[in-house]
């Protein structure tokens, strides 16, 4: 039987910042699947833009060629045409018009491919989230227009991380923290859960992975004196998976649990966070440079790295790429 070729869909993200330098260095240097088909939704000019800044050669052929060492070739074809070379002229770190268009309309081309079933995975490039506007519509973030594009009949997938000790999950993302208690309903916690498990499941590569969950509040609430999310909400949602046969653990306060983490406790196979920071901030630390986002609980993958556009490094070959080199490869076993 013929081996499937994987198919990756790629965005640059903003070429203002570090995005289109960091994929054409992790284009060279990831471990991809032999014959795997790339696909660039931006321009030549973009590619090679980030080419340069990287110190990369390439052959502007079709397709696209990037050179590594060793004679090393990857193709990559160009999915849109020289004329639309939105944001190929901008300067490293100054973000104008041609940029925020660039980053837009990569995007939303790999989306539409992904949504034809043309894809296995998108990797994406970082963006400015204050400008993601698509056909007049602000979004928080590339998660929620790939969801809104991709399969919006769907239910709302899942922020994942992996790269670090355990598979970390978000319960609520792009929210100011006067809204999080709100968002943190019973179906919203199990469906997290579900989708967690799921996630940790294919990551772990265990049956039965084993869940915890961090409490909302300061020490979990303490038995309600500092908030009843957890008594309300979480808890019962808890009973209700374990009652489905998921192993899930919690609430436990979140302080606890990265302590007893840093004093060598075995750690979970996943966790689930109530909000952005209280799982983000010690995962990327724990990541070490190497954190993807994952979308998890679609028809197709979206990976990304874990940072932003960092406007200081870009231009100046000094940005890691590392962790959109994980992003590469993370897409390409997670669809295998």
């Amino acid at each position: 039987m013929a081996t499937r070729r994987l198919r990756l869909g790629l965005t640059p993200g903003c070429p203002a910042g570090i995005g289109p330098e960091v994929l054409a260095r992790a284009l060279v240097e990831a471990e991809l699947p032999r014959g795997a088909y790339l696909r660039f939704f931006s321009s030549a000019a973009v590619l090679a833009l980030g080419a340069k800044r990287a110190g990369v050669p390439c052959a502007l052929d079709e397709p696209m060629v990037l050179l590594g060492r060793g004679r090393r070739r990857v193709p990559v074809e160009v999915a849109a045409p020289d004329v639309d070379d939105a944001g190929s002229t901008t300067r490293a770190g100054k973000p104008d018009d041609a940029a925020l268009r660039c980053q837009r309309d990569a995007l939303v081309r790999g989306c539409v491919a992904a949504a034809a079933g043309n894809l296995d995975a998108l990797v994406t490039g970082p963006v400015r989230k204050h400008a993601l506007v698509v056909d007049g519509v602000p979004y928080p973030g590339q998660t929620e227009v790939f969801h809104a594009l991709v399969a919006p009949e769907f239910p709302p997938p899942l922020m994942v991380f992996v790269g670090g000790p355990f598979v970390l999950g978000l319960a609520t993302v792009h929210l100011s923290l006067a809204d999080v208690s709100a968002a943190i309903t019973p179906a919203l916690v199990e469906r997290a859960l579900a989708q967690l498990h799921a996630a940790a499941r294919k990551v772990t590569e265990k049956r039965a992975p084993r869940l915890v969950v961090l409490g909302v509040n300061p020490h979990a609430g303490e038995g309600g004196r500092f908030g009843t999310e957890e008594q309300d909400v979480v808890a019962p949602a808890i009973e209700r998976a374990r009652a489905r046969g998921l192993k899930v653990f919690g609430p436990v306060p979140a302080d606890g649990f990265y302590a007893d983490h840093a004093r060598g406790r075995p750690p979970p196979d996943a966790v689930l966070a109530m909000h952005h920071d209280q799982g983000l901030a010690p995962y990327k630390l724990l990541c070490a440079g190497e954190g993807v986002n994952v979308t998890w609980g679609l028809p197709v993958l979206r990976t990304s790295p874990d940072h932003g556009t960092a406007d200081a490094l870009a231009g100046k070959g000094k940005a890691s790429w590392l962790s959109m080199r994980q992003a590469l490869e993370t897409a390409a076993r997670l669809t295998s």
